[in-house]
């Protein structure tokens, strides 16, 4: 899905598939709003592509990750955004790029991994993500980054599986992580609800931060 307006701010996100359908009209209030771009990345293997490294599933019986996130990023910053962008006539590109829950993560550990974005929002990001802390630790993100949101849902960390439940303690570190590790704008901010949802006035908030005023 595309929405396009005439700056050059572009906003590229990729999104649970159960949320997409009733977003709608949101995200085409928000472009309209904040003079930004709206691109949903579709065909995303959830647990594959956007994990950055193997690890066990969460659930019972729940299929491993498979830690594929270098090879998404490959096709997202080398085919997806170049011919995005041409199609869209998008000259000198802002780029944010917005996750919800694993994808979350990815957004976080792309900023280590490419120069290609300006901002990174994620919402309810999957930080406890195991031994993704300690990497961004030995890491450095891009000096390309400007602002980062991070917004989680204040109830998350009451998940029943014990390494969701370390989220938010988890999440904060990475957030101070990035701001001793940067020169970006990073806001942490716990927001009402449980994972990811209410959604829209996550997205509102996110937006807000990154293209609004203050």
């Amino acid at each position: 899905m595309e929405i396009h307006t005439t700056t050059n701010k572009i906003c590229y996100m990729i999104l649970p598939q159960g949320i997409k359908e009733d977003l709608t009209a949101g995200l085409g209030v928000l472009s309209g709003r904040y003079g930004v771009s709206i691109v949903v990345i579709e065909d995303v293997d959830w647990n594959d592509d956007l994990t950055p490294w193997p690890a066990e599933g969460v659930f019972k019986k729940a299929k491993p990750f498979g830690g594929h996130a270098d090879g998404f990023l490959n096709k997202l910053t080398n085919e997806i955004i170049p011919e995005t962008e041409e199609h869209l006539a998008i000259k000198n590109a802002e780029r944010t790029i917005l996750g919800v829950s694993l994808s979350g993560l990815f957004a976080i550990w792309s900023a280590f991994n490419t120069d290609a974005f300006t901002n990174i929002i994620s919402i309810s990001g999957s930080l406890w993500y195991d031994g993704f802390t300690d990497w961004m630790k030995e890491n450095t993100p891009s000096a390309k980054i400007k602002k980062v949101c991070m917004l989680l849902g204040e109830k998350e960390k009451n998940a029943k599986d014990n390494r969701m439940a370390r989220v938010e303690e988890r999440t904060l570190a990475a957030a101070n992580f990035l701001k001793s590790k940067s020169h970006a704008s990073v806001l942490f901010e716990l927001v009402e609800g449980t994972h990811f949802s209410p959604i829209v006035p996550r997205l509102e908030r996110a937006f807000d931060v990154v293209f609004g005023s203050n």
